[in-house]
């Protein structure tokens, strides 16, 4: 998994299209965590930190095949969340 986006979407809208996100610890912090399966091979996922978020929105990680500017969108649009879109992509994504 690899960081490819920071996505501005309203966490109240997810939870009511997607269902409760799931929490998880790690050694930096409790993360609420979306994760999703869009093909066989491929995932992507996204994260919050629960506490104290370092910027607005979630941060989308993703699996290689879907390492391309171009998915950060397809991603934001298949979330079916009116009004979200991709803020930031990692400049070391595919174009």
């Amino acid at each position: 998994m690899r960081y490819l986006a920071q996505v501005d979407v309203d966490p109240a809208a997810l939870e009511e299209r997607w269902g409760a996100a799931e929490a998880i610890c790690d050694d930096l912090a409790e993360w609420f965590c979306f994760a999703f399966s869009p093909m066989e091979g491929e995932a992507f996922f996204l994260q919050r930190e629960v506490h104290h978020p370092p910027a607005h929105g979630f941060v989308l990680s993703v699996t290689e095949g879907l390492f391309s500017s171009n998915c950060a969108g397809r991603i934001v649009e298949t979330l079916g969340i009116p009004g979200a879109l991709v803020t930031e992509v990692n400049a070391e994504a595919v174009p």
